[in-house]
């Protein structure tokens, strides 16, 4: 599955994104690939493909994962991305 992820940070896009490199190792576990952006200074986004959503769901879920996490951002929205055919 293909994702969507939009982050609310309360720290600097550069900070989380820190953080959020720091975790690559544990995010190929569970997914393909990805595109890290920043939408304006309160928003980052993350292009994530080939998901594995309950291993994604179980590593974000963990009290390490928010420890981690909570200075930079307050929370995620996630948005399902799916393929569609060009007109002929």
């Amino acid at each position: 599955m293909d994702l969507l992820v939009v982050v609310d940070l309360i720290a600097s896009f550069e900070e989380w994104k820190a953080v959020f490199d720091g975790d690559a190792e544990a995010c190929s576990a569970f997914m393909t690939s990805w595109l890290v952006g920043q939408t304006d200074e309160n928003k980052a986004m993350i292009l994530a493909y080939g998901v594995d959503v309950a291993a994604m769901a179980a590593f974000m879920g963990t009290p390490e994962f928010a420890e981690r996490t909570g200075p930079y951002m307050s929370g995620v929205t996630i948005y399902t991305l799916s393929e569609m055919e060009r007109p002929a």
